[in-house]
C-alpha cells in the first residue's frame, strides 16, 4: 500500500514541524488539509525545496508511525 507515514516531529508551543516518509502530493499546499488519527489539520506551512516536510498549527495528538492522508481544501462558491 502506498500509505504515508510520520516519521519525525518536531512541535512548538503553537505549530508542529511533521516529517514523512515520501513525499507530500504535488497538488498539497499551504491551506490543504492533513487528517492524521482521525483529526483533520490545516497545512499552514510547506518548504519550497523539501516535499516530505509540512506544518501543521496544532501540536497535540500526532505521533511518530502515525498514517497521514492529505485533502484539498473544500472550496465553498457563494
Amino acid at each position: 500500500m502506498n500509505e504515508i507515514k510520520i516519521i519525525n516531529k518536531f512541535s512548538t508551543p503553537k505549530r508542529t514541524v511533521l516529517i514523512t516518509n515520501k513525499e507530500l502530493p504535488e497538488e498539497i499546499w499551504i491551506g490543504d488539509q492533513a487528517k492524521i488519527n482521525d483529526i483533520t489539520y490545516t497545512i499552514i506551512g510547506v518548504p519550497i525545496s523539501d516535499r516530505n516536510t509540512f506544518v501543521v498549527d496544532k501540536t497535540d495528538k500526532i505521533s511518530v508511525g502515525q498514517i497521514v492522508k492529505f485533502y484539498k481544501a473544500q472550496v465553498f462558491k457563494k
